[in-house]
């Protein structure tokens, strides 16, 4: 297995560097190739193509719904993936879902944090410091 990194999915999915492409699909297409995607590479990911690309939440859900069809794609926990891209879907950041549903499998009990987007999202999950 091959991990990926953020700049071969940006090239796979924005498709604006013909070269680059064409070795990312060569790599991809690989007979018996399998490649690993950390949801790190998924948060960077989101976050070029949502600022350098201007593409919006449900542009980038979109294309990584896509990946998540991609036959020799593994990723680090697909059901969280699946679950984070609706709520992408929905308004909430990528990074922000990651976070919280890793803090869930981890056990704890509640995430302290100051957005009031995760505490509205997650009530009595996601908590504000006092």
């Amino acid at each position: 297995m091959t991990g990926l990194d953020t700049n071969v999915l940006v090239r796979y999915l924005a498709q604006d560097d013909e070269p680059q492409l064409r070795s990312v699909l060569t790599l991809l297409l690989k007979k018996g190739a399998t490649f690993f995607v950390p949801d790190l590479v998924l948060v960077e990911t989101d976050w070029v193509l949502s600022t350098l690309y201007e593409w919006t939440p449900e542009e980038v859900a979109e294309a990584f719904g896509r990946l998540l069809n991609v036959h020799n794609l593994t990723f680090e926990n697909e059901g969280r993936i699946r679950a984070a891209l609706r709520a992408m879907r929905q308004g909430a950041d990528l990074s922000d879902e990651l976070i919280i549903d890793r803090c869930r499998d981890m056990g704890c009990k509640t995430v302290a944090t100051f957005d009031k987007g995760i505490t509205k999202r997650h009530p009595g999950f996601a908590v504000t410091p006092k």
